[in-house]
């Protein structure tokens, strides 16, 4: 039987310093030092909020590798001008220990960073958009690690992951669907509303402080 759990989340921006400070202004915490994808055309930086962890990600402006291949649709200037009008949460990865073939999904593709070394899928978003799914991202991405998670080596934030709401409307039951499908641990909360607005179709981590009681949102 293959074991599912939710891996990490994304915040995206259209630079790394501008999505850095938009975290850092609602952990008010420092994340991990810049780490860079050479195949993808992004870097990164990363926090761990408990089982999972956090990433703000962007196209890394020295790096011409970006292309139709590079995850979560950042190379998209559209999809950018669109969505990342402001740093966001985006998007989420679930690790799985094995990857099999699904029409939700591209072929995967072998990606590595000193020593993590991972496949990684890419939501179909060709056969998403004939299914009338708006915002794509909102689809997660997978990821098999060939090595250890880079989970426990990575600064850790004093905020635990509690939940993700999701926002959907009815074109996205095939994302409702598949999420019930692999029986998740994690607490997800469906919110599904009649907005055909992309824009309102998405994300929202919620965070609770280790320390005390206090709460933290990320969307």
């Amino acid at each position: 039987m293959t074991n599912f759990k939710i891996d990490h989340f994304v915040f995206a921006a259209n630079t790394l310093s501008e999505g850095t400070k938009a975290l850092k202004n609602i952990l008010h915490e420092d994340l991990s030092e810049i780490n860079t994808h050479e195949t993808m055309g992004t870097y990164n930086r990363v926090i761990s909020i408990g089982s999972c962890y956090l990433e703000v990600i962007s196209l890394d402006p020295k790096n011409q590798n970006a292309n139709s291949n590079t995850w979560f649709n950042l190379s998209d200037k559209i999809y950018r001008e669109k969505f990342l009008k402001i740093p966001k949460l985006i998007s989420f990865v679930i690790s799985s220990d094995e990857l099999n073939s699904s029409i939700f999904f591209e072929k995967e593709f072998f990606v590595s960073r000193n020593k993590y070394k991972w496949f990684f899928k890419k939501p179909n978003f060709e056969y998403l958009k004939k299914n009338n799914f708006a915002n794509i991202n909102l689809f997660p991405s997978l990821i098999n690690w060939q090595s250890v998670s880079p989970l426990n080596d990575m600064k850790k934030s004093s905020y635990i992951f509690q939940s993700l709401e999701i926002a959907l409307n009815k074109n996205h039951k095939l994302l409702y669907d598949f999420l019930l499908s692999l029986n998740l641990k994690e607490k997800i909360i469906f919110n599904f509303n009649d907005s055909l607005n992309d824009e309102l179709l998405s994300l929202k981590l919620t965070l609770k402080s280790s320390m005390n009681d206090k709460y933290i949102l990320i969307s």
